[in-house]
């Protein structure tokens, strides 16, 4: 009929795994993690936000500063105009 054909062994990739020691998986899945860029842009985007926050609050506060010190100025005035 015709020629046998040799079959090809099927590899149990369970046992395989089981066969490899634990320094051996941790090594590879903390390979796995170094090389991991998934999250990189949400992190550079937050500390955009972060860097642009800060800079709204000390421009805020240095504003406050000053509008209280014209504040008082004026209020000076007044009291000094009034006696």
């Amino acid at each position: 009929m015709g020629e046998a054909q040799q079959t090809e062994r099927v590899s149990d990739a369970a046992s395989r795994r089981a066969a490899r020691g634990v320094a051996t998986r941790l090594s590879l899945s903390l390979g796995g993690l170094w090389n991991d860029e998934s999250g990189a842009t949400a992190v550079e985007y937050g500390l955009i936000v972060a860097c642009i926050f800060l800079a709204i609050l000390g421009g805020l506060s240095l504003f406050a500063n000053n509008e209280n010190t014209m504040y008082q100025n004026i209020s000076n005035a007044i009291g000094g105009a009034t006696r």
